[in-house]
């Protein structure tokens, strides 16, 4: 079984490309679709191959034939197994800087229109040499690494975002799926030793691969998965459980979370028995001025309306308007305290934002160096001037990432508590499976 990878532009936006650039670094075939060779000698090494596509045909530059021209597909393979090429029109951050990625493997490109697709065939743990470095840090422990490793091979085999009309398993790019920046440079030893201790195995759930969902750090307890993801097809939020991906408690979470007065004793804890306490990101705080959130919190919302991954998980007050803040309130949580539902409370009504990217993302502030919220298991302090008029608020929070799943900072204080990963992995996808593909 090969993965299929979608290879992305440059921003990692789309999976549409003008044009193409391929540097060889040894012989190439390129063939169509039957495995008949377009170019009948083959192809010498070190060429640069430069495709686009127009009205539905391949325009191949370089060494290409009349008929090449013609076709609507090929797939471009070494001539020597293994034999690495580079895609030098694009350029992927890795370590050493942004530079064109380098790839082994097989690489179909299609036209549709005037544009091309690129999807990248490999085998499974080559497609983990791929993401493993970009995912965990090789500094884990190895059977935190093993946990990951299955993690994002399950993944890479039934990701989130379905790309079947498009024939790709999965992209390479972290904004949709799981980052991939090529599987040809040298990758450190503990993950070559995760990828081979696990070889082919995947987690699945009446025999099928499950979506294996992970993030940085839940901050003492995960949460359901209906609590912070939409269905994909009609949006409806909360969404339909998926039994194995249900919060569980870190260790000894003594409060009852989904409580705001729970989540607020958990975070004063001085010290938390839970094998993520140890993290930095297990809790944080950040205060931002009235001023501030006044300058910017009306344009991010509107920005957010236009966005139509968004605009449906904002439900604005009868006015319509933005007006002054007033305070801050969370109408629902999940069970690890996860925000569900946020209450802006304005002087032109009360803006209401579901689903915990969104509520995240309402909080981007250049002037408080925020992108988004690390998390949204947050609960706030408001502070008032001498009028009672808002003067600045603290987010107290904990976590990194949504949440669901597994999460990387507790795998790694499981495994340094001596779990195996075949554990690590039970504790976060009760339920599930061990397979080989």
């Amino acid at each position: 079984m090969k993965i299929r990878i979608g290879l992305s532009a440059n921003d990692l936006t789309t999976l549409n490309h003008s044009m193409l650039r391929l540097k060889s670094f040894g012989p190439l075939r390129v063939e169509t679709e039957n495995g008949t060779a377009v170019f009948k000698s083959g192809l010498p090494a070190d060429i640069e191959l430069s495709v686009k596509a127009l009205a539905g045909r391949l325009i191949i530059g370089g060494y290409a034939p009349a008929e090449a021209n013609q076709l609507s597909a090929v797939i471009v393979k070494p001539a020597k197994s293994e034999s690495p090429f580079s895609i030098t029109s694009l350029m992927r951050d890795q370590a050493g800087g942004r530079k064109p990625p380098v790839y082994s493997g097989e690489l179909k490109l299609a036209a549709t229109g005037n544009r091309l697709t690129a999807c990248l065939l490999v085998e499974p743990d080559s497609y983990l040499r791929g993401v493993l470095g970009s995912e965990m840090p090789a500094s884990y422990h190895l059977e935190a690494v093993k946990a990951q490793a299955v993690t994002a091979r399950t993944y890479g085999l039934r990701p989130r975002i379905d790309h079947s009309a498009q024939d790709f398993d999965v992209c390479d790019s972290y904004l949709c799926c799981q980052n991939f920046v090529g599987n040809v440079e040298q990758i450190n030893a503990r993950y070559t030793a995760a990828i081979e201790a696990t070889h082919n195995q995947v987690l699945t759930y009446h025999d099928k691969p499950i979506l294996a969902l992970f993030s940085s750090c839940a901050g003492g307890h995960t949460e359901n998965y209906e609590n912070c993801f939409s269905d994909l097809k009609t949006r409806q939020f909360p969404s339909e459980p998926i039994p194995y991906l249900q919060g569980v408690a870190e260790g000894s979470v003594p409060y009852d979370l989904a409580d705001q007065t729970g989540l607020k004793q958990f975070w004063h804890l001085v010290k938390p028995n839970t094998c993520d306490a140890w993290s930095p990101h297990f809790k944080w705080k950040v205060t931002i001025s009235a001023d501030a959130l006044e300058s910017h919190m009306h344009h991010v919302v509107a920005q957010m309306l236009e966005d139509k991954e968004q605009s449906s998980f904002i439900k604005p007050p009868a006015s319509r308007k933005f007006g002054q803040i007033e305070h801050f309130k969370i109408v629902r949580r999940g069970v690890s305290g996860t925000a569900v539902a946020l209450a802006i409370h304005t002087s032109s009504g009360v803006w209401v934002v579901e689903k915990e990217l969104v509520i995240r993302s309402v909080f981007k502030n250049p002037e408080a160096k925020l992108g988004r919220l690390k998390s949204a298991r947050v609960f706030f302090e408001h502070q008032s001037d001498s009028l009672g008029l808002l003067s600045s608020l603290t987010v107290f929070g904990m976590g990194w990432g949504h949440g669901v799943g597994l999460q990387q900072t507790g795998a790694q204080g499981l495994a340094q508590a001596g779990q195996l990963y075949s554990q690590i992995l039970s504790h976060y996808f009760a339920g599930t499976s061990l397979q080989q593909i």
